[in-house]
């Protein structure tokens, strides 16, 4: 199978690449000629990479009609909510205009594929207790540059679906974590600084933004999977939410990092770390996806959590 994957060098894509390098598939990756390659590095001989801006419409053509894959997961993208408060436009035009060009590039090269344009949970906005879990007829109401970009591209993979007939299966993912995910995100973030901590290379404290807000977490080793089998099982014009199902406060997944900790630890607030609008419960309902396709996760948070400390520790050992 040739399948291609945007965004290989992030943090999902590589693991993805790795998944899929493992079930003997012919994988190809687009990425920027800027990014770090060391997620790659167990599996960078079995992958073949491109150097492409998916905004470069001409280029990224090129790329399909010569590579013409039978399967493409859309990854490539701009995926911290906070920081496109800073960065709106970066977020728009990456986001929005990458998933056009990757869109009517396929079309164009009347290329027979599947694809699976990967969403976001955070595009559901602020949701009522009523409506808890999100289920994915929930209507979108994003409160994010980020969010607000991933409900266009959501919009745009359906109307692609449904006036080509592309063959295109959505996401709309929560929260999900792991080794690899780089700062700027809540769990790496804690996990860095404990390990430095740790070191001795900080003083004895954490800075933390909200740890009331709610999430639903998942390890992205299970998220993959749901990838692949979505790509194997999941209906053509459809969206699945890709969750586990159950929220935790930020403030019980930082005990628990802290509890694998021997160091004295002090917790402090850093109003810097305050976002503009922000999403006080956001927990998705799965069962759409376990119905159809039969995924489930299966990596339980505390395991998650370990792996993602010893990563950052590691790190630091060098």
């Amino acid at each position: 199978m040739k399948i291609l994957i945007t965004g290989i060098a992030g943090f999902v894509g590589s693991h993805l690449a790795e998944l899929l390098v493992q079930k003997n598939n012919e994988v190809f990756g687009i990425c920027l000629g800027c990014e770090d390659m060391s997620g790659l590095a167990l599996i960078r001989k079995d992958v073949a990479i491109y150097r492409c801006d998916i905004t470069d419409f001409p280029k990224l053509l090129e790329l399909i009609k010569k590579i013409r894959p039978q399967q493409i997961y859309h990854l490539a993208g701009v995926s911290s909510a906070g920081k496109s408060f800073f960065e709106p436009l970066a977020t728009f035009n990456t986001n929005i205009f990458g998933t056009i060009s990757l869109l009517e590039a396929v079309h164009r090269a009347k290329l027979d594929a599947r694809l699976l344009i990967i969403g976001s949970g955070d595009v559901y906005g602020i949701v009522s207790k009523k409506d808890l879990p999100i289920k994915e007829n929930l209507a979108l109401n994003p409160i994010s540059p980020y969010a607000v970009s991933k409900a266009t591209s959501d919009l745009l993979a359906y109307q692609y679906s449904k006036s080509y007939g592309l063959r295109i299966i959505r996401t709309r993912s929560f929260n999900h974590t792991g080794p690899g995910q780089g700062l700027g995100f809540a769990i790496p973030d804690f996990s860095h600084q404990i390990a430095k901590i740790e070191r001795g290379l900080t003083p004895a404290y954490l800075k933390v933004g909200n740890l009331q807000v709610v999430r639903d977490l998942t390890d992205v080793r299970d998220v993959v999977k749901a990838y692949r089998l979505l790509m194997k099982k999941g209906k053509a014009g459809e969206v699945y939410n890709i969750c586990l199902g159950k929220g935790y406060k930020l403030k019980q997944v930082l005990d628990k990092l802290l509890g694998y900790s021997s160091r004295k630890i002090r917790v402090v607030q850093d109003k810097n770390k305050k976002r503009t609008a922000d999403i006080q419960i956001m927990v998705g309902d799965n069962s759409k996806i376990k119905k159809e396709i039969g995924w489930k996760p299966k990596i339980a948070l505390n395991e998650t959590l370990k792996d993602v400390l010893d990563y950052w520790r590691k790190k630091y050992d060098k």
